[in-house]
C-alpha cells in the first residue's frame, strides 16, 4: 500500500489532530475518568512492579489504574501533560512515532484510542511499531481503536473510514472552569458524566454522532455538525487562534458555541489486525470488539 503523494499527513494530522486536543484539553479531560473495563482487566493482570507506558495518555485515566505497576505517561499536547502532573502521573510530551524510550525497556505498553488519529496506513503502521520497540521480548501490549461498525442505538455512525468528528465546545459555559477541571483530573460534582472515551458527557455536548467525511487530497475546512438546536451561522471561515493552529467554527445561539473537528481514520474488523502484522515483532493473543472499538492484546517475540 503505497501513501498518496499528495496528501501532507503530518500536517492533516496537526491541525486536525494534536492543535485540537492542545485547545479543547481541560474539557476533553472533563469527560475523560472511568476506565475501560478492557484496559482495567489488562492493567490488572500485569504482574506487581512492572513498568509500562501509556502512550498517548490523555488525561492520564490510566496512570493509576493499578498502583502496583509504575506506568508512564505521555501525549502530543503539552496541557493534557500538565494535568497529568496536577493529579500527580508522571509524564512528559513526545511523539508516538519518535519515542524518547529505550528499545525493549518496558514489560507492558497500552495505546488506548490513539492510532486511528494517524491519517495513512503506513502512519499507523510506524506507530504501532514504535511501540513493539520500547517492549521487551515478552512484554505485552494493548491497542484501542475506534471501529467503523457501531452497535445499534449507538449515537455515532460512520459512513466512510476517513472522518472529521465535531467536538462542541460551549465557551461560555465552560469559561472559568479550566483550572478546577485540571486540578481534579476532570471529576466533578453533581451528576456524574458517562465518562468513557468516545461516549458522551451529561455536562458537555460532543460527538452526538455528526461526522463529515474527509476529502483524502483536500482536507476540507471544518463544518458545524450540531442538530440540537436551529442555530445562525455567523462564520463558517476558519479562524486563527494565537495559541495553537486548530480550526475553529463559532456558532450562535445565544450562547457562543465553538465546533473543533478531529481527524480519524475508524477501522473495520481485521484491519487493526493487519496493521500490527505489517509492524512485526507481535503474536497476538486476543483481538475483539468491545464498545464501539477494535482491540487487540499481544505478547513481544
Amino acid at each position: 500500500m503505497q501513501p498518496d503523494q499528495t496528501v501532507d499527513y503530518e500536517a492533516l494530522e496537526r491541525t486536525h489532530v494534536q492543535s485540537v486536543y492542545q485547545a479543547i484539553a481541560p474539557h476533553f479531560s472533563a469527560t475523560r475518568y472511568k476506565p475501560w473495563p478492557v484496559v482495567e482487566d489488562f492493567l490488572g493482570a500485569i504482574p506487581d512492579g512492572s513498568i509500562g507506558a501509556d502512550v498517548g495518555c490523555g488525561n492520564g485515566k490510566y496512570l493509576g489504574v493499578n498502583p502496583k505497576l509504575l506506568t508512564i505517561g505521555s501525549d502530543m499536547s503539552s496541557n493534557l501533560v500538565g494535568i497529568c502532573a496536577q493529579r500527580g502521573f508522571e509524564a512528559m510530551v513526545c511523539d508516538n512515532l519518535h519515542l524518547p524510550y529505550r528499545t525493549n525497556c518496558f514489560d507492558f505498553v497500552i495505546s488506548i484510542a490513539v492510532i486511528h488519529h494517524f491519517s495513512s496506513f503506513e502512519r499507523r503502521v510506524a506507530a504501532v511499531k514504535e511501540l513493539v520497540r520500547t517492549i521487551r521480548p515478552g512484554g505485552k501490549i494493548l491497542i484501542f481503536v475506534w471501529a467503523l461498525e457501531q452497535e445499534d442505538g449507538s449515537k455515532r455512525k460512520f459512513e466512510k473510514q476517513d472522518v472529521f468528528v465535531p467536538w462542541n465546545l460551549d465557551a461560555k459555559t465552560f469559561a472559568g472552569k479550566s483550572k478546577s477541571v485540571a486540578a481534579n483530573g476532570g471529576r466533578r460534582k453533581g451528576k456524574k458524566n458517562q465518562g468513557q472515551d468516545g461516549q458522551d458527557s451529561a455536562a458537555v455536548v460532543e460527538d452526538k454522532g455528526d461526522t463529515k467525511e474527509v476529502d483524502r487530497t483536500t482536507p476540507s475546512s471544518p463544518e458545524v455538525a450540531n442538530p440540537n438546536v436551529a442555530k445562525t451561522i455567523e462564520a463558517l471561515s476558519l479562524e486563527s487562534n494565537p495559541e495553537d493552529a486548530a480550526p475553529k467554527v463559532v456558532v450562535k445561539s445565544g450562547n457562543e458555541n465553538i465546533v473543533y473537528q478531529r481527524y480519524y481514520h475508524v477501522f473495520v474488523k481485521g484491519e487493526l489486525d493487519q496493521v500490527v502484522e505489517a509492524a512485526g515483532g507481535l503474536d497476538v493473543n486476543k483481538s475483539g470488539y468491545d464498545r464501539d472499538n477494535w482491540y487487540i492484546i499481544a505478547t513481544k517475540k
